[in-house]
């Protein structure tokens, strides 16, 4: 176990040792200010004691606890130490979504703007959004994916 500050006099201080008996030690012994309850280990020199303030060797299951959150529903993507604001879709889905059914607006649906998904539906008798998509489509070629595939859509 140990030896352990018991008492603070205003002379010295009492230390419990492990067989139950004390030992009194002066401050200017410590190498630190005694508290009681400080685990010390006490080295006999001469007529004087060295103290010093023990390390508690922790074995204790909370110490050794990780806990890593991962946000899979995070907005931001980091590229080239640049933070990018928007939503996080799958480039590809969302290529293949703007390619073939952006006249409809799918691609913005599946990104979550579901507002203007509305209106490439309300004025795709035009082609205008198909057109649009197909320019949206081009433009996600070139963006650069992360490692889980995923690129950073704006509006």
């Amino acid at each position: 176990m140990g030896k352990k500050v018991i008492k603070l006099d205003f002379e010295d201080v009492v230390i419990a040792n492990e067989d139950g008996s004390t030992t009194r030690a002066l401050y200017e012994w410590f190498n630190f200010k005694p508290e009681i309850g400080d685990l010390v280990d006490v080295f006999p020199d001469g007529d004087e004691l060295i103290i010093h303030k023990a390390v508690a060797a922790t074995d204790n299951l909370q110490d050794k606890i990780n806990i890593n959150i991962v946000n899979e529903n995070n907005n931001t993507q980091s590229v080239g130490g640049y933070v990018q604001y928007g939503k996080v879709v799958n480039k590809w889905v969302y290529f293949l979504l703007a390619f073939l059914l952006g006249g409809i607006g799918a691609h913005k649906f599946y990104s979550g703007f579901s507002g203007k998904g509305i209106m490439y539906l309300l004025f795709s008798w035009t082609m205008i959004p198909g057109i649009i998509a197909f320019f949206t489509s081009i433009a996600t070629l070139l963006k650069t994916a992360d490692q889980n595939g995923n690129i950073v859509v704006t509006s």
